[in-house]
């Protein structure tokens, strides 16, 4: 809310105009709060334990392939793209990596809600720095000072708004290059895991389908597919 101050006098617009920004800003961050504890909380894939005296087997629903790998904590062999956690300490399907500001692995159930929440967290802090410089504009055109003298007062004056642009745009080149990270992963078909440990330096990504259909591909799993049902349930 110190983006855009307490009332439509101080930002120096119409009431309506003001009501409108607040009334998107709001929506903005009850979005980005929506997506990141959905995100947060959900079942990311986990894989259930087989018994410690069960022989170790695939879990139900899964392809077979010759290069599958026994996970001996869990029990079973992990399905492929799959990873033993060892902050969760759980075998996770399609697991993309751990993240410690959610608390959780990001994979195969909730990385849609991941994307989307890096998408709008974005769009978030471009929203309140174009808002913030909307303001400075109009508080520019009302007053008669000079450049230096009007920045002066702002400063002393309005400290808030400026201090909240400030820290948006602190947070704007860590959050959009990871957004940019996951954009090209995107692109190439590949998990973060998977880029990091450079699996197919010098394999064949068979999940990669070119570019332009690895990004509708994507754009469709975020945006249209259901949320795979958890295998805990």
């Amino acid at each position: 809310w110190f983006a855009t101050l307490k009332s439509s006098d101080d930002f120096g617009c119409s009431y309506e105009t003001w009501l409108v920004m607040r009334g998107i800003l709001l929506m903005i961050y009850g979005t980005c709060m929506y997506l990141l504890w959905r995100a947060a909380l959900m079942d990311p894939g986990v894989i259930p334990r087989n018994p410690p005296d069960a022989k170790p087997s695939l879990p139900p629903g899964c392809e077979d392939a010759p290069d599958l790998k026994i996970c001996h904590t869990c029990n079973l062999v992990r399905p492929a793209r799959s990873k033993h956690c060892g902050s969760c300490n759980n075998c996770v399907e399609l697991f993309d990596h751990h993240c410690p500001w959610l608390g959780t692995c990001v994979a195969k159930r909730n990385y849609a809600y991941f994307a989307l929440f890096l998408n709008c967290e974005v769009l978030l802090i471009v929203y309140v720095v174009s808002i913030t410089a909307f303001r400075l504009v109009l508080a520019f055109k009302a007053s008669d000072l000079p450049a230096t003298a009007f920045e002066i007062e702002e400063i002393q004056s309005t400290p808030w708004p400026l201090g909240a642009a400030a820290v948006a745009a602190g947070l704007a080149f860590p959050v959009v290059s990871l957004l940019c990270f996951h954009l090209r992963l995107a692109a190439i078909s590949q998990t973060t895991n998977e880029s990091v440990r450079g699996v197919y330096r010098h394999a064949i990504n068979t999940n990669d389908k070119g570019c332009r259909r690895n990004c509708m591909n994507s754009i469709y799993a975020t945006l249209r597919e259901a949320t795979p049902p958890s295998r805990l349930e």
